[in-house]
């Protein structure tokens, strides 16, 4: 395909600024949008909110490797066109990103012609419209992406979770999210207000736990000047602020009786009044509360107004804790590794298999905030290396069920060739720590303690990515 005939959009992944602006140079007289990252992280950032037809990406990239990269972009289906640039122009190298199915292979300093070469040599960038209706995981894969990226996990739960939001994040219906403390829900909430059409205005947060009690009528509803003691100025209250936009209600069970009744007056009405004043005023917000109590309780209990919950639970949702989701701690763990690497300056290249097993099996009643807390500290107390069993919290050792004992080897009567024996045993452990990580070649590498580029280097003269690659993806 020859660009110059097609507005599409480039993604320029590098380090090297004067590398970028070289590329961005090269293609100024061509109709292409060009977008410019200099990390693995920023680049996925701007995979999901962009889908970019085309990536340029550099293989060695600060917080990973652009093959990774361009695994993503397959993933997400965004991108018809896969070109990496290196300054190594070794055979072995590029022996290997035609193992990553990338479309052309460059060597700097790039040279304008081959970049234009490059570019006319890949597909038709092809994008199908997708009914706003269509419910299938495809579709939901792809919404999330777009609206979350940064929410990992591929649990049922979660999953049922985002089908309920892309449903009525295009609606004012009042939302009521429940879960137990630190596992998302102001993260699902900022969710359903970026996929609204409200997503332009203000996004307003009031934790009604943390604001003491003769203090949150201010803060909820405003107050004019001499209202009351003290009240020096005319404040705006967050249901004003939030004004065409979203109002979020954290720890809503938290709210004192005598505001429940103001509070379900300014939902149901939309309208708000000042203190002090004497005068409604109209509001257009939609509110979205969220708790970790359980509210029904409160209701029989009468700590709370049963027709305030009415009003405020239109559409229910509820998250599940992380013990519910163990299937997504590795990926979890994997996340907030990279992170801190990325924040801390640690060097911290992953986790070993016995140790994420105890992580798995721990039951996390912080959930996910925990969980980050936790990996955090062990990467800065670890600095670099393999975390391991003595770097975790004792709590999460003393939960880590016993590992098997192994079994003893037996010598047959008649001999054994034991450099055969020894890759059959080798063959059989890479296989089952890409089983163990969703094949995913980076985490497998982590668990067997080798650098990703020596796992692939075994898979290709074992001969096990054929074998294989008919029955798994291989990440």
């Amino acid at each position: 395909m020859d660009p110059a005939n097609h507005k599409a959009t480039l993604l320029v992944v590098d380090a090297d600024l004067q590398a970028r602006c070289a590329v961005v140079q090269a293609l100024r007289s061509l109709e292409l949008e060009v977008l410019q990252a200099a990390s693995y992280s920023q680049a996925c950032e701007l995979l999901a909110a962009r889908r970019p037809e085309y990536i340029l990406t550099e293989i060695q990239l600060p917080d990973g490797d652009g093959y990774r990269l361009l695994d993503r972009a397959q993933d997400l289906g965004c991108a018809s066109g896969l070109l990496v640039m290196t300054g190594d122009a070794s055979l072995s190298t590029a022996i290997d990103a035609l193992h990553h199915r990338v479309n052309d292979f460059l060597v700097k300093p790039i040279i304008e012609e081959d970049l234009r070469s490059a570019l006319r040599r890949c597909p038709v960038p092809a994008r199908e419209a997708v009914a706003p209706e269509a419910t299938s995981a495809e579709t939901l894969q792809g919404w999330r992406d777009r609206y979350a990226p940064h929410i990992l996990g591929q649990d049922a739960g979660l999953c049922r979770v985002f089908e309920v939001i892309r449903r009525v994040c295009d609606t004012d219906c009042s939302v009521l999210i429940t879960g137990p403390s630190g596992s998302g829900k102001e993260l699902i909430a900022r969710v359903l207000h970026d996929a609204s059409d409200r997503s332009a205005r203000p996004f307003v947060t009031v934790n009604c736990a943390a604001i003491p009690e003769n203090l949150l009528e201010s803060e909820l509803f405003g107050h004019v000047r001499g209202a009351f003691t003290g009240a020096a100025t005319t404040r705006v209250g967050c249901f004003v602020a939030a004004d065409e936009g979203t109002l979020f209600l954290d720890e809503i069970g938290e709210l004192p009786l005598n505001l429940q009744a103001k509070l379900l007056r300014a939902v149901q009405e939309k309208e708000v009044t000042p203190l002090g004043e004497s005068r409604p005023r109209k509001v257009n917000v939609r509110v979205i509360a969220a708790t970790h109590r359980d509210l029904d309780a409160m209701v029989d209990a009468g700590g709370f107004r049963e027709d305030l919950l009415y009003r405020i639970q239109v559409v229910p949702i509820e998250l599940p804790a992380l013990k519910d989701r163990r299937s997504d701690i590795p990926c979890l763990v994997e996340r907030f590794l990279e992170r801190c690497n990325q924040r801390r300056g640690r060097f911290v290249e992953g986790v070993t298999a016995e140790a994420l097993r105890a992580l798995c099996h721990y039951d996390w009643p912080g959930n996910i905030r925990q969980l980050e807390n936790t990996v955090e500290r062990m990467v800065l107390l670890r600095g670099g290396g393999f975390i391991d069993m003595e770097d975790l919290p004792a709590k999460v050792r003393k939960a880590s069920p016993a590992m098997p004992a192994p079994e003893r080897a037996v010598l047959p009567e008649d001999g054994i060739d034991l450099r055969d024996a020894v890759e059959q045993f080798e063959n059989a452990l890479i296989l089952q720590a890409l089983e163990r990580t969703g094949w995913n070649k980076n985490r497998a590498a982590a668990v067997l303690r080798m650098n990703r580029t020596t796992l692939v280097e075994k898979l290709k003269k074992k001969n096990l990515t054929a074998a294989v690659a008919s029955t798994q993806p291989f990440a």
